[in-house]
């Protein structure tokens, strides 16, 4: 039987995050940036702080604590500690997460997710995803179709060295690839 899980989006603009089971399958439909409640705490010169990885974001709530589902350069075991008693924390394996369009409230937390999380998507929505990242500034919260890699240093969260640890990919999977070159299909 189908269950559904909300972490965000409900009676609220933005920060959609669905998480779809189904038996052994999980996928979550979106995972976006709620604008009203990121906005309780932060604004265009007032960021998370993207040294303490996780913390801001799982602390103001603006993140479910999953473990299991984020980025372990950006989250390490002392961070899930902190985490354990809170209502929502959980264990968690996905499968993948079906993007319904680029807009940052839908898509603007994939950044945090894991990289071999896979993103199912249409063309369209995945090439503007990749116009956004590459046009805009370089952001740790604007890493959807790839992320720099991080690495702790002195308790630190920082960008590790580009020569040690070039950028990555994320695996988007392209529903309606048919026709499409394979320039495009590269991305």
């Amino acid at each position: 039987m189908l269950s559904l899980n909300f972490y965000g989006g409900v009676n609220e603009i933005g920060g959609n995050k669905v998480l779809l089971e189904e038996g052994e399958t999980a996928l979550f439909f979106d995972f976006g940036t709620s604008f009203a409640r990121r906005y309780l705490y932060f604004e265009e010169y007032l960021k998370p702080r993207a040294s303490a990885g996780l913390l801001d974001l799982l602390e103001m709530e603006l993140l479910p604590p999953l473990r299991g589902i984020y980025r372990d350069d950006i989250a390490g075991n002392a961070l899930w500690r902190r985490f354990e008693s809170f209502p929502l924390y959980g264990e968690l394996t996905i499968d993948g997460v079906l993007l319904s369009h680029a807009h940052i409230d839908h898509s603007g937390y994939i950044s945090f997710l894991r990289q071999d999380i896979p993103i199912y998507s249409t063309a369209m929505s995945a090439f503007i995803a990749k116009a956004m990242q590459d046009s805009g500034k370089g952001d740790f919260e604007k890493e959807v179709c790839y992320s720099i890699p991080k690495e702790e240093v002195g308790g630190v969260i920082q960008a590790a060295f580009w020569q040690k640890c070039p950028a990555q990919q994320r695996p988007f999977r392209v529903l309606d690839s048919q026709g499409l070159t394979p320039e495009a299909l590269k991305f």
